[in-house]
């Protein structure tokens, strides 16, 4: 009987690749289930077959894998069986080589950082006399510097201007400070603000502890960020919510500082693209009263985030899995279908099409029409 199951699983013909990434997508459902802040909610939404069927599917790829390819496109595919954001596998540690040893050619990664630190950049440019765009394409970490930087120096175009166009359309997030030196010019008066839980168990406290290492290696303000709500897991009891900060479930703060001369009409453009702390930012920029959100549905991935690594079994492999939720669900939830648009464009193909929304949008901002091939 055990060899005709073996023989019927190709257990002879499997490499240790293939060993290994069974073995890892065995560990993921259980430790998802008791560490990750959404999995027990897809499960009571999906259902255990939905699992079950997907897991085996994923194995039975995993079986498949000959010689050293990636087992990180089959559980990518399985994780997006939980949900399609926020939960993902990185390989950290490459497959056993072959016999014989391969020469390494060495890479840049410094240089290809740069090229792309400055590819997702802030930007500004000057459409009329009235309007300009600001183009946010990244909300990491790395730009929040850069668009201090932007600010200060096109002080008094952002001023003259009554007029913005603010495109996240394709920004996939970051960090949410990274848009924060912008919210002075488009805040209201107060910032109605959800709060954020903590899921307390052993692993989430041990991915906190060992974010920064990975994330902002030396980062004194990093490790300074953590140390609250750390102290906060290690008091609590383990499987239970703990907030992130003292504001309750909904916060209703004050803006303290806001910019003089701020522009009176904005339009944010957004699309299926815009993800994470985008889809932030649009939360808290539409609370104004002269901020318009206009495009099409966002990407849904914000309820649950906050992610933190966990290495898997086979020590080849990173999850990257949620231990935050919003205080906003199941009253207002983001991953089901994204932030909607205040007024909705449809999706055109080629980057002319994306042009022509911005042209679009000026002439709207005008006093013109959004309507395609008119204006003022």
């Amino acid at each position: 009987m055990a060899l005709a199951v073996c023989f019927s699983l190709n257990c002879f013909a499997q490499g240790p690749s293939a060993v290994a990434c069974v073995k890892d997508l065995e560990e993921i459902p259980g430790f998802l289930l008791e560490n990750d802040t959404g999995a027990r909610d897809h499960l009571a939404q999906l259902g255990q077959k939905h699992f079950d069927d997907a897991l085996a599917e994923a194995k039975s790829a995993a079986i498949q894998i000959r010689g050293n390819p990636s087992c990180e496109p089959v559980i990518t595919k399985y994780l997006r069986a939980w949900r399609h954001g926020h939960l993902g596998v990185e390989d950290v540690v490459a497959a056993p080589a072959a016999p014989a040893p391969q020469q390494v050619v060495p890479q840049q990664p410094g240089a290809d950082a740069s090229a792309q630190h400055l590819k997702n950049a802030p930007a500004i440019e000057i459409l009329s006399a009235k309007t300009l765009r600001l183009t946010l394409k990244s909300f990491e970490p790395y730009n929040r510097d850069a668009l201090i930087a932007l600010i200060e120096a096109r002080r008094k175009d952002l001023s003259e201007h009554s007029n913005w166009i603010i495109d996240v359309r394709g920004n996939g997030g970051g960090a949410d400070s990274s848009y924060q030196p912008l919210m002075p010019w488009l805040a209201p008066d107060e910032l109605a603000s959800a709060g954020t839980e903590i899921l307390a168990t052993q692993a989430n406290i041990e991915g906190w502890a060992r974010i920064c290492a990975l994330d902002a290696p030396g980062d004194a303000e990093c490790e300074k960020s953590l140390r609250d709500p750390l102290a906060r897991m290690r008091k609590a009891t383990p499987g239970t919510y703990v907030v992130m900060n003292d504001g309750g479930a909904m916060s209703y703060d004050r803006v303290g500082r806001l910019e003089q001369h701020r522009p009176s009409r904005v339009a944010i453009l957004i699309d299926g693209g815009c993800g994470s702390s985008c889809e932030q930012f649009a939360l808290e920029a539409r609370q104004s009263f002269n901020v318009k959100l206009i495009g099409r549905h966002t990407y849904g991935s914000l309820d649950y985030s906050n992610l933190r690594p966990h290495d898997l079994p086979s020590g080849r492999r990173r999850l990257w899995y949620a231990t935050t939720r919003s205080t906003r669900i199941p009253g207002l939830m983001v991953d089901v279908a994204g932030v909607p648009p205040d007024i909705y464009l449809p999706m055109e193909a080629g980057d002319a099409a994306k042009s022509e929304e911005v042209r679009r949008v000026q002439s709207w901002l005008e006093g013109g029409s959004l309507a395609p091939g008119k204006s003022k």
